[in-house]
């Protein structure tokens, strides 16, 4: 799998979701604390924050479309 790619299922560390999604890691704490964005709920491992990619993709499909429509 290229950087590009992500996988539709699994688990992946706060820090790999932050990456793809472009923004700092300590905004995912920020954003989850907003229960009005609907980001995903962590999951933890071994003292690790994970999240899963197939609720990450859906986050960032209905960020856009909401984005889309405007205010």
């Amino acid at each position: 799998m290229s950087t590009n790619e992500v996988a539709d299922d699994g688990f992946a560390p706060d820090s790999e979701i932050a990456r793809y999604l472009g923004i700092h890691p300590k905004s995912l704490p920020r954003w989850g604390r907003r229960p009005e964005l609907g980001f995903p709920k962590p999951f933890y491992f071994n003292g690790r924050k994970f999240r899963r990619w197939s609720e990450v993709r859906e986050f960032t499909r209905r960020a856009a479309v909401a984005h889309a429509a405007g205010p």
